[in-house]
């Protein structure tokens, strides 16, 4: 591997680090002198840091050990704060229909749904609402609880949901794993494991130079993390794997965008 992609990797994740360690101890904005890391929109580093999964591990409807699954895939699905304060009574009585009707009487004045990624309803001809609460939602709510083996079987199981393809289900994985007190808090993949997507597969195709397939997506990104762990700074903290493979994902947005190659679709603007 090009040593300079291994730096440019660890450069990232101890920069984008810092920034968010001088910003929350109240140092004056911008928080880095870097003019691609002040103007553009990154994720954290450590997933745990964000600002909904701080919302939701702060919530007992979402966050309890004993948490229904289904509780997780709504929040994550919504994944807006506004949005899962106004449904949390329901969610947690488990109330469905209730949640339904308070999703489509607040879509009336703004949005219900997060920015980060998109919802869709795939490729049914109906409301968004009925589709995630009918067919996604409540399928969860029926089905069996997962035996909690691993975060790989845990996977496995919510992507046979139709509706949370690998992307959602490995979101989820992760929500579940760090709630304290759930089972996948001590699965013994917790800090091996992931799962391959169009963001982690478009960074490890910017730092080996060539295109990476799902199938050699495992050996590849062990691969580069540990080419890179040896250069990140001890304020970053260990990374279990789904963290590193988020931060391929930023990195190859920030590659992009510093090397002139495309723009970002989310600026930011340090305040």
């Amino acid at each position: 591997m090009p040593e300079n992609k291994t730096t440019d990797l660890a450069y990232w994740i101890n920069e984008r680090e810092a920034i968010r360690v001088r910003k929350e101890a109240g140092d004056p904005a911008p928080w880095t002198h870097d003019p691609v890391m002040a103007t553009v929109r990154y994720c954290n580093v450590h997933r745990e840091h964000d600002k909904v999964t701080r919302y939701i591990r702060s919530v007992d409807t979402y966050s309890r050990p004993g948490v229904p699954v289904y509780a997780v895939v709504l929040a994550r699905m919504l994944n807006r704060i506004p949005t899962l304060e106004a449904v949390s009574p329901l969610v947690h009585l488990g109330d469905l229909a209730g949640v339904k009707n308070v999703l489509k009487e607040m879509r009336k004045d703004g949005p219900i749904w997060g920015n980060a990624y998109t919802i869709s309803t795939c490729g049914k001809t109906m409301d968004k609402v009925d589709y995630v609460i009918n067919h996604v939602v409540q399928t969860v709510q029926q089905l069996r609880v997962a035996q909690w083996i691993s975060c790989r079987a845990t996977y496995e199981w919510l992507k046979s949901v139709d509706g949370l393809g690998s992307f959602l289900a490995a979101q989820v994985v992760a929500d579940l794993k760090n709630i304290k007190g759930h089972p996948l808090n001590s699965a013994p993949d917790w800090w091996t494991w992931s799962a391959p997507g169009p963001g982690s597969l478009r960074g490890l195709h910017a730092y080996f130079g060539t295109k990476i397939t799902p199938k050699l997506y495992e050996e590849a990104i062990v691969t580069c993390y540990d080419e890179v762990r040896p250069l990140l700074n001890n304020y970053v903290g260990e990374l279990h794997m789904q963290d590193f493979q988020n931060t391929l994902c930023e990195f190859s947005k920030f590659i992009r965008v510093r090397d002139g190659d495309g723009h970002a679709r989310n600026t930011y603007v340090a305040r």
